[in-house]
């Protein structure tokens, strides 16, 4: 038996939820089960840093740290800084939503990850990965709903009522 890739595994979640919300656009799918695999290790949903090298956690400090490389005219970090923030706010709003939520923070990680991708397009100089920026800015709420039904029902990383004990990664998810 031939045991799919961590990408592979994503792709097929993903492709599913998407299409049932109506996204049906491959290349989307694509990015978005790429950043799923490449988040699924911590070390890369916090490989940004900030100037003195400390992992950055926080959509305020990534745009704290995105003024900075401005300031600095260093349009390769802020281009980085911006596809990163768009990137974490679209992994935190689809699994972490619960979270997120609690502290009042799910509308700004919308608002925000939907306006990273926004500039990521505006910045991109790829005709086809701008495209797949635009259409992820377009339906950012739409994707990131689609991540959190995943995580409910489609990677059952939570105990529904009369299912038993619940998953041992649950308390994880629900932070």
């Amino acid at each position: 038996m031939r045991i799919p890739t961590l990408y592979q595994f994503f792709r097929h979640q993903v492709q599913r939820g998407l299409d049932n919300c109506g996204i049906r656009e491959p290349g989307t799918v694509d990015y978005v089960s790429e950043v799923l695999t490449r988040f699924a290790e911590t070390r890369s949903l916090h490989a940004v840093t900030d100037q003195n090298g400390r992992p950055i956690e926080y959509l305020v400090d990534f745009l704290a740290e995105y003024t900075h490389a401005v300031d600095a005219r260093n349009r390769a970090r802020a281009e980085a800084l911006t596809r990163h923030l768009g990137e974490y706010a679209l992994f935190m709003s689809g699994f972490f939503r619960d979270r997120l939520a609690r502290r009042g923070e799910l509308n700004y990680y919308l608002a925000r990850g939907a306006s990273a991708y926004w500039e990521c397009a505006d910045q991109e100089r790829h005709v086809a990965r701008r495209e797949v920026f635009r259409r992820v800015h377009e339906n950012f709420s739409r994707i990131a709903n689609t991540l959190d039904h995943m995580r409910r029902n489609q990677l059952l990383l939570t105990a529904r009522p009369g299912d038993g004990p619940p998953h041992p990664l649950a308390p994880f998810w629900r932070r």
